[in-house]
């Protein structure tokens, strides 16, 4: 239903951001591009399982969007199996039924995002862990480790996960230890079988040995630097893109160090540099660390390109998310957590898995999207402090009621508290629609949701640029120019305004004017051609 509902939002019509480069790598790739020319330097597995829908299907969004629906349909099936499996029947029922109605999880299983393949891998990935602790057999320990391969390449901070496998067995699987060692190298096959192709293909493309990317220093230096806020901000203002962040981050770093690098190199350069910024305000950043573990247990699910808070206005399914959302899940899985303390030999696999993904988050920024796996690997956690406290109530022990009570809503106001910039945010979100729209050629809608975007967040220069720019392609050029106007008064960095603004000026009739703003524009950058072309024009 939530696909159907929301197969006319902007920007599933007009992919933008992320979803547009998956896609356009996901065509590159079904028309023959499977082994590619460089280095990976984003997690490949999503863009190459969307090649094999294009190959089946065709180019078409609501066909990925519906497969992606089903795989997440298979995932609420695993995560019961994994319920039952630690707790009981009920816990996994209860489990299943979290997530089949939890509404972050149906939203990005709806969007051109890797998060609906990652959760369905994690979901497969923590139910073979629990049949394994069960049965001891081997091909479970295979179908673990290719789960977790599978996982790391579609989302690599999973690689963090992988000695802590070998070591779960070892230590917590209940059998001799030769049979152990034996269970360690059906896992070390299973993972090795999808590693290492992936390492040996990125050796023969840029001479370096790698399992997963090496975007691993960018990302760190955006969550770290010293203008770091705990969410993505670019390198590159306005290059938010993935076919600009390579080139962004290898740029720089060259020109930084006067010399070619390579895409390792390259990482290292941005990890060192983050470092010397750590190390250079270390209470600053220490200030940042404690902000971004309140974000990452917050309710609201930060968005990147799109929100599903904009997504909800179109979708039945959604609405259930002024309900049910993480501000609610995650003092659940607390409790939950608590109540079953006791049985922390058979779960203490779980828990390292939950803690070292939060930590992994943290480190990093904060997205809705990459705190996606604490809800998953929270929900049967959740699901036992339920029946828990269903069975505290039953047996009238209300003092023990009364201090789960007490648990529970500290955790929910520390999960509740607004940590983030919800407004500006929101208005990203309706500005990316608007711009979507305004491009697949729906002026009128583009400039309603743009207006939108302004409403939201009257200080947003970007949301006047683009406002002008979809007046401009409307026949509008008077309100265009007091658009880009507005966006200058609120932005002056923003200089590549100034030859749109003359442009809008030169067809609205002030010809001295529009001279001004082209000269302007040709001041900061004289190879600026559009303002050439008009200053050539107007004179």
């Amino acid at each position: 239903m939530n696909v159907l509902q929301t197969d006319e939002v902007p920007t599933m019509v007009r992919l933008l951001g992320d979803a547009r480069g998956y896609f356009e790598w996901a065509l590159r790739i079904s028309e023959g591009e499977w082994y590619g020319s460089e280095t990976f330097y984003q997690a490949p597995l999503y863009p190459y399982f969307l090649a094999v829908i294009i190959s089946i299907f065709g180019p078409s969004v609501t066909a990925i969007r519906l497969v992606q629906m089903m795989l997440g349909v298979a995932g609420v099936g695993l995560i019961g199996l994994t319920g039952r499996k630690l707790f009981s029947d009920k816990v996994g029922l209860l489990s299943a039924g979290m997530l089949a109605i939890y509404p972050p999880a149906i939203y990005y299983d709806g969007i051109i995002q890797k998060t609906a393949l990652a959760t369905f891998l994690l979901c497969l990935f923590v139910t073979a862990c629990s049949f394994l602790q069960v049965s001891k057999r081997p091909w479970h320990a295979v179908v673990v480790g290719i789960s977790l391969g599978l996982l790391v390449i579609t989302r690599e901070n999973a690689l963090l996960w992988t000695p802590l496998i070998p070591a779960w067995i070892l230590l917590g699987i209940s059998a001799d230890m030769r049979k152990r060692w034996a269970i360690v190298g059906c896992y070390a096959i299973g993972i090795a079988a999808v590693l290492m192709p992936v390492a040996a293909r990125n050796a023969s493309l840029g001479g370096e040995w790698s399992p997963t990317t090496f975007q691993a220093g960018p990302n760190f230096y955006i969550g770290n630097n010293l203008l770091a806020s705990g969410i993505y901000i670019p390198l590159v203002p306005g290059h938010e893109t993935p076919m600009h962040e390579r080139a962004d981050a290898q740029r720089l770093a060259e020109e930084s160090v006067g010399h070619e690098l390579s895409a390792r190199e390259v990482s290292r350069f941005w990890m060192s540099r983050a470092w010397a910024e750590i190390r250079e305000a270390p209470g600053r950043w220490l200030q940042l660390m404690i902000a971004k573990s309140f974000m990452v247990i917050n309710h609201y699910e930060v968005p990147d390109v799109e929100s599903m808070y904009i997504f909800r206005d179109y979708s039945a399914a959604l609405q259930l998310s002024r309900l049910w959302h993480f501000g609610i899940l995650c003092p659940l899985g607390l409790w939950g957590v608590i109540a079953t303390r006791q049985r922390w030999q058979v779960l203490w696999l779980q828990y390292l898995l939950l803690l070292s993904m939060i930590a992994a988050v943290v480190l990093f920024f904060i997205l809705g999207r990459y705190r996606n796996p604490v809800a998953v690997l929270l929900i049967p956690f959740a699901a036992a402090g339920v029946m828990d406290l269903y069975q505290r109530v039953q047996n009238r022990d209300w003092r023990s009621v009364g201090i789960a009570g007490l648990v529970l809503l500290l955790a929910a106001v520390a999960c509740n508290i607004t940590v983030h910039e919800e407004q500006s945010l929101q208005a990203g979100c309706y500005m990316n629609m608007g711009i979507s729209a305004a491009k697949a050629g729906d002026l009128q809608t583009g400039i309603r949701l743009l207006h939108q975007a302004i409403a939201e967040f009257p200080e947003m220069a970007e949301g006047y640029l683009n406002l002008g720019r979809a007046y401009m392609l409307s026949g509008q050029p008077g309100r265009a120019a007091q658009c880009f106007q507005n966006a200058l008064t609120l932005d002056p960095r923003l200089v590549e305004v100034h030859s749109q603004l003359g442009e809008a000026l030169e067809m609205s009739g002030y010809r001295e004017a529009a001279i001004q703003q082209y000269e302007r524009a040709l001041m900061v950058d004289p190879s600026d051609p559009r303002a050439t072309e008009g200053l050539q024009r107007s004179r």
